[in-house]
């Protein structure tokens, strides 16, 4: 007979695939959305067993200050019907975290063996997802077969393709994403959790996941890999012993993330080549294997995309207040689009004869043109939801991370669990969801739960 802890646990795996189907939709519903809700479907089953969570004093007061400012702009402010299915579609990640977050923490402590046979689903999970990822980075070279990647791009133009092409830049692995910083936001937390949480030294199992991280080729991956270096060096300080899985997934990012090869280099005949004939004989021209590199600096460049949502965060200090989930992004992109505007008007004033004539891509140095039509995101959950919430958004992640510190000891354990926690704080994906929540809870039993000694 099959348990029925057994079921949840192979669903929790299933909609995790799916959530990492990111690319794809079926009949113009994107898979990774399917995933998420079957996630909390299962979160939703055991409910009755958790519920105590939500009626927590901590977890009321702090729903209560969040959502009073909430309430009284939906109910002040006149909302299009794409803005109320917005709203809703934000909300529910929000409650989806949650949902999912207090479950697996409770289904983690139910029996001790629901942590050990999670972390080996997922650790073949992560072998079969890390193979994939290295055949679709293949297949988009040498032109193999790859599932038609049906979900428009990310970018500003929202209906274009996704972007799979790299001319002058070594190429990126990006798996059944759209992005390759994708890739690493959902990937990445859930591959160092197994391999902290490994009984035995596994070198293949590291080396592999490492080989689907690096060949991303992120900055992002790289700075954080950086961290964890650092957390390794403290922890053979103190336990006098080399954890020899963290060494080996940290030395396959750093590698294959540093070194990348060109894909008209390897395979000029390919589609996408065959299209930029002049410039490609100017990459072989030399007849040689070029590998390239990072440069060091350039993990701990931000980008000016960041840089933007950072200077339009320091600017908003002085107005902190809710502006609800709906506006964000539209105020980000008034930000970005001042200058623009100016440019606009002064152009338009002095020379009439720029009224006649559409240009979508050239810009005199103040920014993109796209800005002014498109909606853009912030990309930081922290920068979203502050600005959605209000400065007590802030206070209360204060108020947590306080509480936190001064009730658990600053162990190894500890600082992987907030490192965890950083990570998905400062991604690229600017929202809460029901997997974030599946992986926080899930580092949340493995590494703090199960440390004996709390100071009181």
């Amino acid at each position: 007979m099959i348990k029925k802890e057994s079921v949840i646990i192979y669903l929790l795996i299933g909609a995790t695939f799916f959530i990492f189907m990111d690319a794809y939709t079926v009949f113009g519903i994107p898979v990774s959305w399917l995933g998420q809700v079957l996630l909390t479907s299962i979160a939703l089953i055991e409910f009755r067993n958790y519920k105590h969570f939500f009626t927590d004093r901590l977890f009321v007061s702090c729903t209560f200050l969040l959502l009073i400012p909430q309430l009284y702009l939906l109910l002040n402010n006149t909302y299009l019907e794409a803005d109320l299915i917005y709203v809703t579609l934000r909300y529910f990640n929000i409650i989806s975290f949650v949902i999912v977050l207090a479950f697996i923490t409770y289904f983690c402590d139910k029996t001790e063996s629901n942590k050990g046979v999670i972390i080996k689903k997922l650790k073949l999970f992560c072998i079969y997802f890390s193979l994939i990822v290295v055949y679709i980075f293949i297949a988009q070279i040498f032109d193999f077969y790859e599932p038609i990647r049906s979900r428009a791009n990310t970018n500003l133009f929202g209906d274009s393709a996704q972007s799979i092409f790299w001319l002058s830049q070594p190429h990126r692995a990006m798996g059944t994403f759209r992005e390759p910083s994708f890739l690493i936001t959902f990937f990445y937390p859930v591959v160092l959790l197994v391999a902290k949480s490994l009984k035995k030294t596994n070198i293949l199992f590291c080396l592999l996941t490492g080989l689907a991280l690096g060949l991303t080729r992120s900055d992002y991956a790289r700075f954080f890999s950086i961290i964890i270096f650092i957390v390794f060096i403290y922890s053979f300080y103190k336990e006098r012993k080399a954890n020899l899985n963290l060494a080996s997934l940290l030395l396959s990012i750093f590698i294959f993330s540093t070194f990348g090869v060109l894909e008209c280099n390897l395979n000029p005949d390919s589609i996408e080549c065959s299209e930029y004939k002049n410039d490609v004989e100017k990459i072989n021209q030399s007849g040689k294997l070029k590998i390239k590199s990072n440069n060091a600096s350039s993990v701990v460049d931000i980008g000016n995309e960041r840089l933007s949502v950072l200077s339009y965060f320091y600017n908003s200090f002085n107005d902190l207040k809710p502006n609800g989930l709906s506006n964000v992004n539209q105020n980000f992109q008034s930000f970005e689009s001042e200058e623009i505007n100016k440019e606009m008007y002064l152009t338009n004033r002095t020379v009439p004869s720029y009224l006649l004539t559409r240009y979508s891509a050239q810009n005199f140095g103040t920014g993109n043109y796209s800005i002014l039509k498109y909606e853009i995101n912030v990309q930081n959950i922290v920068v979203y939801y502050t600005q959605a919430f209000g400065v007590m958004f802030i206070f209360l992640i204060f108020i947590l991370f306080v509480d936190f510190i001064t009730r658990h000891q600053l162990s190894v354990s500890t600082m992987f669990f907030l490192i965890i926690v950083v990570f998905f704080a400062i991604g690229p994906i600017e929202e809460f969801n029901a997997y974030y929540g599946l992986v926080v809870g899930l580092a949340y039993s493995l590494f703090i739960r199960e440390q004996i000694h709390e100071k009181i």
